[in-house]
């Protein structure tokens, strides 16, 4: 990259770290990666050893470190990003330099005029409206319009990322990501009972309310009887360690820290419990180790068990949701059931919305598709948005998110929108709320391909590969090539998906979604040899890929190689096993073979499940009247 000289020409920040920012065409402001750190009076890159490359998202000079987009609704008082798609250029606005009054107050005219006159009841904030407030702010989320005021709700603006991503969170809930606390505390226990941010913070200096010194803050609720329903804590026996030390600290058990930046720490608001038992299993942090530093987890594990030799039904939930989520994140199909038995008895919106996008690998089971129907009429908007994402993908599911499209929530409505769009969308209802939201958001990768996909629903095909073009410009990573593989494929285009799903994998060899569609694009095109390697790659990437086991069964088949094809088609069996299809296939292995018993075994545990299956039914009627055992 040639050398050039970039001149600051703003700050962002102010404690535990000072950025600047640089000014680019297009009136962009980028945020230059070295920081200085006030309190050593060290100046530092908040990348860390990461060594990012000028061609990589997050350079900084790249989209990732863009303050226009990435930072400024949130340091500025009254910001408007005023991005324009066609130009691919800001005329960002705002009101008053860092957080003011009115960013959450709103303009508050009246008193503005008259400082001694009485605040009006319209700038009074309900308790939802204050959190709704935090959360615009404190939250990782994608914003809908980038137009929200004080007073707004939050799911009309915004789309909170939930815990279903293993980057940002652990499979207990536990933060690893920057989350920004407010997915966190949704997801507590304490926020389910009520408890707010100003519970805690004073709003106007940052301070905590009461101070956390000898847990007088905790102890204000898990002291009091009757106090939103708080579990009455003993601080001498709970913590088990003497009072007055480190570790006799609630929030160094149950609000571990974790550093971002290099140089801000920031505790965890799930409120959960350490488990080294978890850490065993799963590598997940707890807070017994983090403090204790040399000691091993089978050390925290022995006191965990010494301690509290009953495990509480707390903590056996606690376990049995972390492994169920862990299982499915490893795509183990066997975890289904137990996911959607979660989801029955799971009462925090926040979490049972995470749960319920869990499923959508699964989403044409029978079993899972009829509790995502259920779920469309959820009291919550983020349930029902993730069972209209979750559900997407099944044309005979449309009908159903339909009504959607008018629901109260615009996330919602917007989901609805974009997941059946088709023939004169454009005059259906929230079009125009998801025009605006494209709009707002394709000055990012994510929301160049979701106009790349509309463009595709609408025919625009040049549209839809410029929009991909610009993506993979903006961030030529493996996902965005495999991305625009599949744009490449939907325009008819099988030598450039090729290419672009060949360049995926060559990023990202071990990524088992990449090879599988590969496989199948060879298969299309008559490869058979190479989609059947492909596919033997796939599952060993992935041993527990049912739907890549059942193709590699039929790719066996088409080259004669019928044992290997019914051993493949075997394993698909044992991965899925609610589904007819492989159960089916093998059976015309079997035919093949003339192993008659295997083939009426076969389809008899096909109609089983699937009682009108025509070809099950055909290929039982094409057997000899008197079959021998083959």
């Amino acid at each position: 990259e040639q050398v050039s000289a970039h001149r600051p020409e703003a700050v962002i920040g102010y404690e535990p770290l000072v950025q600047y920012l640089a000014p680019f065409p297009g009136g962009r402001l980028q945020v230059v990666d070295m920081a200085y750190h006030p309190g050593s009076n060290e100046w530092f890159n908040v990348f860390g050893e990461e060594n990012r490359q000028p061609h990589e998202w997050g350079f900084w000079k790249n989209r990732g470190n863009n303050w226009n987009s990435q930072c400024a609704f949130c340091h500025m008082t009254g910001f408007a990003k005023n991005y324009a798609p066609q130009t691919d250029s800001y005329r960002s606005s705002w009101a008053a330099m860092g957080i003011s009054c009115a960013q959450c107050h709103g303009p508050m005219e009246g008193h503005v005029a008259n400082p001694s006159a009485p605040t009006s009841s319209q700038e009074v904030k309900t308790t939802q409206q204050v959190m709704d407030n935090c959360a615009s702010c404190h939250s990782r989320r994608t914003e809908l319009t980038g137009t929200f005021q004080p007073g707004d709700r939050f799911d009309d603006h915004f789309s909170l990322m939930l815990a279903h991503q293993p980057e940002i969170y652990h499979p207990d809930g536990q933060v690893l990501g920057e989350n920004f606390t407010y997915g966190s505390f949704m997801m507590s226990r304490m926020a389910h009972r009520g408890i707010t941010c100003l519970d805690c913070h004073n709003p106007h200096s940052a301070e905590l309310t009461i101070p956390v010194r000898n847990n007088l803050l905790c102890l204000s609720c898990h002291q009091a009887p009757g106090q939103r329903e708080a579990k009455l804590i003993d601080p001498a026996t709970h913590s088990k360690h003497p009072p007055g030390s480190s570790g006799d600290a609630c929030i160094a058990c149950h609000m571990p820290v974790t550093t971002y930046m290099q140089r801000d720490p920031r505790r965890d608001h799930s409120f959960s419990s350490p488990d080294p038992v978890m850490t065993r299993e799963f590598g997940i942090p707890n807070a017994c180790t983090q403090c204790h530093e040399n000691e091993a987890v089978e050390w925290a594990v022995e006191w965990k068990e010494k301690w509290w030799p009953d495990v509480t039904q707390t903590t056996g939930r606690a376990r049995q949701r972390t492994r169920t989520i862990a299982r499915v994140q490893a795509g183990e199909p066997e975890a289904v059931d137990e996911l959607l038995a979660l989801i029955a008895t799971e009462d925090i919106d926040f979490r049972r919305a995470t749960l319920v996008t869990l499923l959508s690998p699964w989403a044409n089971h029978t079993n899972v598709r009829n509790l995502l129907r259920k779920t469309l009429s959820d009291t919550n908007a983020w349930v029902r948005t993730a069972a209209v994402h979750a559900l997407a993908p099944l044309q005979e599911a449309h009908e159903a998110i339909v009504p959607l499209r008018k629901d109260s929530s615009r996330l919602v409505r917007i989901a609805a929108s974009r997941a059946t769009l088709g023939p004169n969308h454009q005059s259906s209802p929230g079009y125009q709320e998801v025009i605006a939201y494209l709009n707002n958001v394709s000055d990012q990768p994510p929301g160049a391909v979701e106009q790349a996909e509309l463009a595709l629903a609408e025919g625009r095909n040049a549209d839809a590969e410029q929009w991909m073009h610009k993506a993979l410009a903006w961030d030529p990573s493996a996902q965005v090539h495999y991305l625009m593989g599949r744009t490449h494929y939907a325009l008819g285009k099988l030598s450039d998906a090729e290419n672009s799903m060949t360049e995926a994998i060559r990023l990202n060899p071990e990524n088992a979604e990449y090879s599988y569609s590969l496989a199948l694009l060879y298969a299309e095109t008559g490869r058979s040899r190479e989609a059947l390697q492909s596919l033997v790659k796939t599952v060993k990437i992935a041993p527990r890929f049912g739907r890549a086991w059942y193709n590699l069964g039929l790719a066996y088949a088409q080259e004669e190689h019928l044992d290997k094809g019914i051993h493949a088609l075997r394993k698909a069996e044992s991965l899925m096993p609610n589904l007819p299809d492989p159960i089916y296939a093998r059976a015309t292995l079997h035919f093949r073979k003339q192993e008659w018993d295997e083939v009426r075994s076969a389809a008899e545990q096909v109609l089983r499940i699937d009682p009108g299956h025509s070809q099950a039914n055909a290929i039982l009627g094409k057997l000899p009247a008197f079959p021998g055992t083959k």
